[in-house]
């Protein structure tokens, strides 16, 4: 695969994975990673990280950075999700979504709410 053509600028989206097990997914080179669950276009997929093996956090729930044109080309992200964003949009964030402040996302406006958290427009 030609990593410039799948994660040129105009090709990448960004979405939310979610850790998918506890343990470690063997993969084809046989190191031990840990996988994360994204949907694009309703279709699942999973990217796997070995970045949160030595250390006793795992975060349930990140940023995955993958390809429109092959969708299941992806990788992990180490970014905090804050937790009033449900869900991303269905095709993903052409943008890095803090710099766009999370725009078209789900989001729990109860929760944004209670906390006094900016909605954003």
């Amino acid at each position: 695969m030609n990593e410039l053509y799948f994660f040129s600028e105009s090709n990448k989206r960004y979405t939310i994975g979610v850790y998918c097990k506890d343990g470690f997914i063997i993969n084809s080179s046989t190191s031990r990673e840990k996988g994360f669950v994204y949907y694009v276009d309703n279709v699942k997929h999973i990217a796997t990280t070995s970045k949160y093996n030595n250390v006793n956090f795992s975060p349930t729930r990140t940023l995955i950075v993958f390809s429109c044109v092959f969708p299941g080309n992806a990788y992990v992200l180490t970014c905090t999700i804050p937790k009033w964003v449900l869900s991303p949009p269905k095709d993903g964030w052409k943008q890095f979504p803090p710099d766009i402040n999370w725009k078209g996302a789900e989001l729990d406006t109860a929760y944004m709410k209670k906390m006094d958290i900016a909605i954003p427009e």
